[in-house]
């Protein structure tokens, strides 16, 4: 879930202008892709991430992609938003309903029909084709479980509509990298329950495996990020940034768009028909592109003619393609020694040409000129921390380059990622108060102190007695500290895991969940001092009351239910609390004789007996038998 610099190969010749040249010129039409990524972030509106501090990732992302400045949602809450991106319509939707399923045509219909292949990928979501909410996934960020010729049809739902964790497995290799993927984080990670930082950082563990895959590094590739909605302040306006061959690195585009713009404008790059006249008429996003370099020009400005009229065939020395790799593999720290080694297919007598492009930057830099050399070495010291790109060019000695820009020519050429983090925490100490050990019902407070790193951000996991499911119960933060009611918690060993991450850091290591630089897994045992007995006494009157008193427990508490005459029922009359007494107002009572049953267990436990018992469990009880006459 980190950036990986490895064995890249380039399969085409032509090279978009903007991905070495200062500017380039805006295309007419929507390139072809390969493949496009949609990711959909939540509920905040354009001015609270372009420019916000909160968002260092995803600001940095504008120097390498395009900017849409007047992108805007299409209606309010999520679920029409999700719909009218896939759908090209609200479909009459107005909530984000659970049940309201469709008979529509979808993009994933009209791609199937097209020859290409898809998949949505839904971070939380418990299994495939999962209906229903299980937080914190939510169905209503999922649109394609509401299309019913998805949902019935078992096989086809199963294999499309998948987890989050499949994506690390299907980028693995280009031929099960889907054409189109849409991605939605969970609650938290899509900024819908959580902060902005929080969906900033997950961006930046998740989205450099994206553009270092091999879909992204030897295929024509687009990587779309939006928003469903804003957050109800503003005219629903949304970021959405492009990122991929082609794209205008830096550009902002002041034309007006939605969200049936960009559905438009992937049904243009993967060659199929509108789905309705809501994305038919919506105007495609081609500003965004950069139209292809023209080759450099030719020595002379009047070539000779052909001996022929047939097109001369390629120079046998031209290469065909060139490949790259890092070592060590990213990320590392600032002033670590970074060796780039390249090789090619194709021609006897290649040549090296080696560019960079800063994190930030829209200025590509040589490192390294044409020459017999395949390998590059690179001081970091000093360097920048974030995803570095490097453009590797490569051209046989007999041949002039293929392709070209301003910056020069080659035959084949490959631009990978490589990240550098400042430095990455290298332990992790926590400390509980009350020290590792509480009574049920304390106020725990967990701190965290990481080492190693300057900007330490910590993420906090628990795992309950019983239970299999870890759980994140604070995300990452500055914070250091997680404070833990354990009242209402069951008695029992938990255990946490506390994460520490640096800031500047993609991650040392990580899993389907998180990533982290270092982490500790420590207990934390919850005790009970369950009570031991009850008495239970009652004084005449109106109201008769009913008075209580325990012992083996230092913090007791009762609860009071009765069984009325003739019934099978027993209602609770006062819920467990503090209260010793109960008045009961017999005024209107029915005549006969009544059960009352007084339950005690201390704050601090669960209850040692009646887990089943649908009036809730206790330590102790005691009865007593009043008739009223």
């Amino acid at each position: 879930m980190f950036a990986r610099l490895g064995v890249f190969a380039a399969i085409g010749t032509v090279l978009a202008a903007s991905v070495l040249a200062v500017t380039s010129a805006q295309a007419t039409t929507v390139p072809t892709f390969d493949h496009i990524f949609v990711i959909v972030m939540e509920n905040r509106s354009y001015g609270e991430i372009i420019g916000s501090s909160q968002a260092p990732y995803i600001n940095s992302l504008r120097s390498t992609g395009a900017l849409a400045t007047n992108y805007h949602a299409v209606a309010h809450p999520s679920l029409p938003n999700y719909l009218a991106m896939t759908s090209g319509s609200t479909d009459g939707i107005t909530s984000d309903c659970t049940t309201c399923f469709l008979s529509v045509t979808n993009i994933a219909d009209r791609l199937e029909a097209g020859g290409s292949t898809w998949k949505a990928y839904a971070e939380g979501m418990p299994s495939s084709c999962f209906v229903g909410d299980s937080y914190p996934y939510a169905q209503k960020h999922n649109p394609f479980i509401y299309y019913n010729d998805i949902r019935t049809n078992a096989s086809r739902c199963q294999s499309h509509v998948v987890p989050y964790t499949q994506l690390a497995t299907d980028l693995q290799s280009t031929a099960t990298t889907p054409n189109y993927a849409f991605i939605t984080p969970d609650m938290c990670h899509d900024m819908h329950d959580c902060t902005i930082g929080t969906g900033d950082a997950w961006l930046q563990s998740n989205v450099p495996q994206i553009l270092n895959s091999r879909a992204f590094a030897t295929q024509h590739s687009l990587l779309a990020l939006t928003w469903d909605e804003d957050d109800f302040t503003t005219n629903n306006q949304v970021p959405l940034i492009l990122i991929g061959s082609n794209v205008r690195a830096g550009f902002q585009s002041p034309a007006t768009y939605d969200h049936y713009s960009l559905l438009h404008t992937i049904e243009a790059a993967r060659g199929v028909s509108a789905l309705t006249s809501n994305d038919a008429n919506a105007a495609l996003m081609s500003d965004m592109f950069a139209s292809p370099a023209p080759p450099s020009p030719s020595p002379s400005s009047s070539p000779a003619p052909s001996p022929s009229s047939s097109p001369s065939p390629a120079p046998s020395g031209t290469c065909t393609s060139v490949s790259a790799s890092a070592t060590p593999a990213a990320p590392q720290p600032t002033g670590t020694q970074v060796q780039l080694s390249a090789s090619t297919a194709g021609c006897t007598s290649p040549r090296y040409e080696f560019w960079s492009l800063a994190p930030g930057s829209q200025t590509w830099m040589l490192e390294q000129a044409y020459g017999t050399s395949a390998t590059l070495f690179w001081n970091t010291t000093g360097k920048a921390i974030g995803a570095w790109r490097f453009s590797v060019w490569a051209r046989d000695a007999s041949s002039s380059g293929t392709a070209g820009n301003v910056n020069g020519t080659w035959d084949a050429y490959v631009a990978p990622y490589y990240t550098l983090g400042s430095d990455p925490c290298t332990a992790v100490t926590w400390s509980g108060a009350p020290a590792n050990t509480a009574l049920s019902g304390t106020f725990v407070t967990i701190t965290a102190t990481a080492t190693g790193c300057s900007s330490p951000r910590y993420q906090f996991e628990m795992l309950s007695p019983g239970s299999q499911t870890w759980r994140i119960v604070q995300p990452y933060s500055t914070g250091a500290s997680f404070s833990w009611s354990g009242a209402g918690q069951v008695s029992g060993t938990y255990r946490f895991i506390v994460m520490a991450q640096d800031n500047s850091s993609a991650g040392t290591y990580g899993n389907w969940q998180s990533t982290w630089d270092a982490y500790l897994n420590q207990a934390y045992v919850l005790t009970s001092t369950p009570c031991t007995s009850v008495t239970a006494t009652w004084s005449s009157g109106n109201p008769v009351v009913i008075s209580a008193a325990t012992s083996g427990c230092p913090v007791p508490t009762y609860q009071f239910e009765m069984l009325a005459p003739g019934s099978q029922t027993w209602q609770v009359v006062q819920p467990y609390s503090s209260i010793t007494t109960f008045g009961w107002k017999t005024t209107v009572a029915a005549l006969g004789n009544y059960r009352i049953i007084i339950k005690v267990r201390d704050a601090s436990s669960g209850g040692t007996a009646g887990s089943g018992n649908p009036n809730g469990s206790w330590d102790a009880y005691a009865e007593l038998d009043l008739t009223l006459s």
